[in-house]
């Protein structure tokens, strides 16, 4: 079972699909690259009118997976979101207004990709006091001030965890994007890989080809815990399991591939 705990697979909502038949498109494309179950997770921006409701999320999965169905695609929706952090993110989340990823105590959420909110390490301390497991979307993507404050170490020492995109780790987003997902990697802060895909507007690698770079960059042990065993246990509301130790060797091997394509 491939578990994707984050992808903008509903229509009509943020910037995914546009309609219902965009949606199976997306679908039908995850199932070839070997995803089996996904977590939708619309964008919930409280300060913007982009607020899909609990009600909304969930009538667009019974009618995607309806539609899947009915066109013999394998792939099972089920609701999430992926929130886009304010001040008053936890009191959204105990009024329902927020959706967990499949109704366990995982929250998918995002912070501003440019600069660090005051209130960032309290909002995720105080999730963790309610019951709540933070999982910080694509860090990887973040700006020079994350890495250099230490901010993103301190919130995974004290109990959030860290999705990294696999499109980062193929190079969608660039270099530096890249190299920086490697060094989370290889730091052994990161707990979940996910698609995040978005339709049509960005490629969705080969599952295959993922495992096959984290298995240089981590080893087997590490690729099974991230890419497989993890994605899973947050869909069934288990505890995660950490990543080990990462040999040097394959870092090394890796960031020398990462200079030289061709390697």
């Amino acid at each position: 079972m491939m578990v994707d705990i984050h992808c903008h697979i509903l229509y009509g909502v943020d910037d995914g699909p546009k309609t219902i038949e965009e949606a199976v498109v997306l679908s039908r494309k995850l199932t070839e690259k070997g995803v089996s179950k996904v977590i939708a997770t619309p964008h919930f921006i409280g300060d913007y009118d982009l607020k899909p409701t609990p009600e909304c999320v969930n009538k667009l999965i019974s009618q995607l997976n309806g539609e899947l169905h009915n066109q013999g695609i394998e792939l099972s929706i089920y609701p999430g979101m992926e929130v886009f952090a304010s001040d008053d993110t936890v009191d959204r989340i105990k009024n329902g207004e927020i959706l967990t990823l499949n109704n366990s105590k995982y929250v998918l959420i995002e912070f501003s990709f440019e600069n660090i909110p005051k209130y960032m390490s309290n909002l995720l301390f105080s999730m963790q006091l309610e019951g709540y497991i933070p999982i910080i979307a694509h860090p990887e993507r973040y700006s020079l001030q994350y890495r250099r404050s230490g901010i993103i170490k301190e919130a995974v020492e004290k109990g959030a965890l860290i999705q990294v995109n696999s499109g980062s780790l193929m190079g969608y987003h660039g270099k530096e994007v890249r190299k920086e997902a490697i060094r989370l990697i290889k730091e052994g802060m990161v707990h979940l890989i996910a698609n995040d895909a978005h339709g049509g507007k960005r490629p969705i690698p080969s599952m295959k080809d993922v495992e096959k770079v984290l298995i240089e960059i981590c080893g087997t042990e590490n690729t099974d815990i991230i890419f497989y065993k993890n994605p899973v246990l947050v869909f069934e509301n288990k505890e995660v399991e950490r990543m080990k130790l990462v040999s040097k060797g394959s870092f090394l091997i890796e960031m020398l591939r990462s200079l030289r394509p061709n390697m």
